[in-house]
């Protein structure tokens, strides 16, 4: 056991680095990362989840709105649009807005709200940040120079992490950060108070949404394992954390999606299917290693574990089979292969060679060197017998994996790993021993980032040749005026996703729109793509029956017309038989078409 670990004078060590100092170090340089994000007014990773978020928000704050019922009218496909999106998100913006209603109106209540509560989240997550980081340096002594210096490093490593709670990033991914966090503070605590925390915010990142579910899977599974293995304090942790999270699970389910939602049948969200595999695995698991005497083999603890877990398992497939197919089985071929494979952030990190995106591989890179930096300090804590903490760094090296297979990732093992520099540096300036390790592991991060790094210049940079689909997606009319809108009665639009969520935030009261780019609109992109690219003219005129307008944005690079016909017309500027303009009331890029259904062509 390396000295500087267990020197009983250095035991109080962390508890002579003040918290709140900690916190504030780690806090004021997170702030200084969103002022930069903030700086040229763009959102670093701002995109079309905060619009629809905004405008499931809006829709709930109307006299329309309904807690329990996620339809969005305005988009119709023809059939309405049903959100997957929890109200656990929209809670908080609601209860602000709902709060300054009184002196201001909604449009600016609702503003206010989308900058108070993202920095609000940033104060959450740098709190609990602040304890993972003191429970792990423990009484590895440091000077407060060298402490307040690595805390400024790690925050800015975590810097994409951090761009998720700038204000107006209303979408879901910055309350996931907060919940991975919590989970691992729980890790890290390592008791009955840690194991609920384990629990209750493993559950709440589920009724957030699914991303998080492989880390949730694997810590949870290591848990179970350790209590196989008769690891110290492991009892209390299951019991706690099945206990934490079927209470949990039960009052969001009775919160957020109410008795119809919780008996629903929804693959891609929280409903019955999450509910029964939470509590039936969860609570058996708590029941179990509550039961078993402290005595069992480690034979007996896993069949007491595992066979129920195997049996719920089995009933859920045979209860809920759709969801075998995955939580995408809703896309149709064409919505899949026009729109859904053409997303950069399903790919593998490969993705990110072939466009381009070497920032984005840097930040793969210093990754992946953080996480060898940090192995033998886990090691070092594992043979303390401090399991947690190896559990924790099991979540985050997951979360690093899933991202080279699939980069939308990338924002989880960015905010999980960085928390495990400042001990290991720790751990290297205290320790003489820890020095043995620490060229191999140096040597490992530098081999890493540099492999990283070079494949750039060994993988080929494909000249992408763009077509009208992709003219299509990356055009959203952005800063046009849509007052052509104001000049016609209410209708229903068709219209590329790309523009819809543009359009609807600023369209008057009674327009809906044909789809949105998310994958429950797969029918309305179908139309969509069926309208604006089909050769045949009766395919176009089913996609456009139900609709009163088109709409497109004017593109200024040319369109092949033998892809895309009415697309290219359109966007060229140019008429089609059936359609006729809308006059703009000011310049636009924005064009307008009512549909005359019997000369369309």
């Amino acid at each position: 056991m390396d000295a500087a670990l267990s020197r009983p004078d250095l035991n109080d060590a962390a508890g002579r680095r003040p918290f709140f100092g900690t916190f504030l170090a780690i806090y004021a340089t997170a702030l200084a990362v969103v002022l930069f994000d903030l700086a040229d007014g763009v959102l670093f990773v701002g995109d079309v989840d905060d619009q629809m978020r905004e405008l499931q928000i809006r829709y709930l704050m109307s006299p329309a709105g309904r807690w329990f019922d996620l339809t969005l009218p305005s988009i119709s496909m023809p059939e309405a649009y049903v959100s997957p999106w929890s109200r656990l998100i929209d809670m908080p913006y609601v209860a602000i807005a709902t709060v300054l209603r009184p002196f201001m109106s909604l449009d600016h209540a609702l503003g206010l709200a989308f900058h108070i509560w993202p920095p609000v989240m940033l104060a959450l997550f740098c709190l609990t940040v602040a304890f993972i980081v003191r429970r792990l340096i423990g009484s590895i002594p440091l000077s407060p120079t060298s402490w307040v210096l690595t805390l400024m490093l790690m925050t800015v490593l975590m810097a994409v992490a951090v761009f998720e709670f700038v204000p107006g990033r209303i979408d879901h991914h910055n309350a996931q950060l907060v919940s991975m966090m919590l989970m691992m503070a729980g890790f890290v605590r390592w008791d009955r108070v840690g194991g609920a925390l384990v629990g209750a915010a493993g559950a709440l990142s589920i009724v957030i949404g699914l991303e998080c579910l492989p880390l949730v899977v694997v810590a949870y599974g290591l848990l179970v394992l350790s209590h196989v293995a008769g690891v110290r304090g492991s009892r209390i942790m299951v019991v706690a954390a099945g206990a934490g999270m079927s209470v949990v699970a039960v009052f969001a389910a009775l919160a957020f999606i109410g008795p119809v939602g919780a008996l629903s049948t929804q693959c891609d969200a929280f409903s019955a299917p999450y509910l029964f595999l939470i509590i039936g695995i969860s609570g058996s698991l708590a029941c179990a290693a509550w039961a078993l005497p402290e005595c069992a083999s480690a034979i007996g603890r896993l069949l007491w574990l595992g066979l129920p877990g195997l049996v719920v398992l089995g009933l859920a497939a045979w209860l809920f089979p759709r969801c075998l197919n995955g939580p995408y089985d809703m896309i149709d071929p064409v919505s899949r292969a026009l729109w859904f494979s053409r997303i950069w952030q399903e790919k593998s990190f490969l993705y990110l060679y072939e466009n381009g995106q070497y920032f984005v591989v840097a930040l793969l890179a210093l990754c992946v060197a953080s996480a060898f930096l940090a192995v033998p300090f886990v090691l070092a804590q594992i043979r303390l017998g401090k399991i947690g903490v190896a559990i924790a760094f099991a979540m985050a090296l997951t979360a690093l994996l899933l991202t080279f297979a699939v980069t939308r990732n990338i924002r989880f093992p960015i905010a999980l790993m960085p928390p495990f520099l400042p001990p290991a540096i720790a751990y290297y300036i205290g320790s003489s021993r820890s020095r043995r390790g620490l060229g191999i592991a140096a040597g490992c991060a530098v081999v890493s980032a540099v492999a990283l790094e070079g494949l750039r210049f060994i993988l080929p940079s494909p000249a992408h040749s763009f077509d009208a689909v992709d003219y299509m997606t990356a055009s959203d009319c952005s800063g046009q005026d849509f007052g052509a809108l104001g000049a016609v009665p209410a209708g229903r639009i068709a219209i590329p996703q790309r523009m819809a969520l543009p359009v609807l935030l600023a369209r008057p009261e009674g327009f809906s729109v044909g789809s949105v780019p998310f994958h429950r609109a797969s029918p309305g992109m179908r139309r969509m793509f069926d309208a604006f690219t089909s050769l045949d003219p009766s395919i176009r005129r089913a996609a456009l029956a139900p609709f009163d307008y088109v709409a497109v944005c004017r593109f200024p690079l040319p369109v092949d017309p033998k892809q895309a016909p009415l697309y290219a017309a359109l966007a060229g500027g140019d008429g089609w038989p059936g359609l006729e303009k809308v006059p703009n009331p000011k310049p636009s890029d924005f064009q307008l078409f009512r549909i005359d259904h019997a000369k369309l062509q």
